[in-house]
């Protein structure tokens, strides 16, 4: 599902996208931690599909906040609840 949302082959609206990046970075990273979680931690996850980046005029340090924000969100979330919600928000 995951791969089939990067590639567009599912649609998702840009604010979907960054959600179901957040909770794809808790799924793999497990809690955000701010001192090994620094700006650019997340710099060579493709989390967003390249539709989304293209047609908003924002910055990918820009899209690692906005993902890190709700990732903060996600704090004590196990691996396995991260990927249901993931799944859930896809369906």
């Amino acid at each position: 599902v995951k791969n089939a949302i990067l590639t567009d082959e599912i649609y998702c609206p840009p604010e979907t996208s960054v959600l179901l990046a957040s909770y794809a970075v808790q799924a793999r990273h497990g809690d955000f931690q701010k001192g090994i979680h620094t700006p650019g931690f997340l710099a060579n996850d493709r989390l967003l599909p390249q539709r989304v980046m293209d047609q908003h005029k924002i910055s990918k340090d820009e899209w690692e906040s906005s993902i890190t924000k709700w990732w903060q969100e996600h704090r004590g979330m196990l691996r396995e609840d991260a990927m249901m919600e993931y799944l859930k928000i896809a369906q």
